[in-house]
């Protein structure tokens, strides 16, 4: 048997309890195409852990993709985290379907209504509505459209969602992958603005109708918002 050197084992223990106590977020931060070290990957490519679904059956995970089944109409939120000020980017196709792909912001769980009484916005080209209760409406002024070349929703489209909570303001970025490619310079589709709307709340997909397909892959989330807050990263 060799013998080592006491201090030679002290620091090897070390070092392993360093690994495995080391922090969730630590260890949770992915590498991303996106250079921002703050990203968090939301998704393993391979199980919907960390997601919450409406129903059982609605949304499944396979070879890096979410893919929404057409069951029925329904959503799917992030659970490790309530995000209020955040910069969410994840990448989005229609598979088929006869309303373009929706996400939710700014919603709640408790009490638990329709579309989680969330902000819509429906990437890549800017639909949007507005769940609160008391609106369940288009939202009218509250949101704005910009302009920009059409995104075919059956094609991969990158789009980041920045939001800060304080003021109310969301805005929304994307743009069409071509190829290979896995980024792309975004164009801001859709801004938000209600200084009551902002508040910690999940950050969920929607199905908004029975028979819809949509994927989502790549997804990531940065909050609190370290990187260039209040600004697209991937405009530039």
């Amino acid at each position: 048997m060799v013998r080592r050197p006491l201090w030679i084992v002290t620091i090897a223990i070390s070092l392993l309890i360093a690994v495995v106590t080391a922090p969730a977020s630590q260890a949770a931060k992915a590498d991303n195409p996106y250079n921002d070290p703050n990203l968090v990957s939301m998704f393993d490519g391979k199980t919907l852990d960390g997601w919450t679904s409406q129903a059982a059956g609605q949304w499944s995970a396979k070879d890096g993709v979410i893919h929404g089944n057409g069951t029925s109409r329904g959503w799917l939120y992030y659970n490790k985290a309530q995000v209020g000020t955040f910069r969410w980017i994840f990448t989005v196709r229609q598979v088929k379907g006869n309303h373009a792909p929706t996400v939710l912001i700014w919603g709640t769980t408790s009490p638990l209504k329709d579309a989680l009484s969330a902000i819509q916005f429906q990437p890549p080209n800017g639909g949007h509505w507005d769940y609160r209760p008391g609106h369940n409406n288009g939202g009218g002024k509250l949101f704005k459209q910009l302009p920009h070349d059409k995104m075919d929703i059956h094609n991969w489209s990158q789009c980041e969602l920045i939001g800060n909570k304080t003021t109310g303001v969301a805005r929304m970025a994307c743009c069409p992958l071509k190829g290979t490619a896995t980024t792309c310079k975004a164009t801001e589709v859709l801004d938000f603005t209600d200084k009551t709307a902002g508040r910690d709340g999940p950050l969920a997909l929607q199905v908004h109708n029975s028979g819809i397909q949509d994927e989502y892959r790549g997804l990531y989330v940065e909050s609190p918002v370290v990187t260039s807050p209040d600004k697209f990263i991937t405009t530039g």
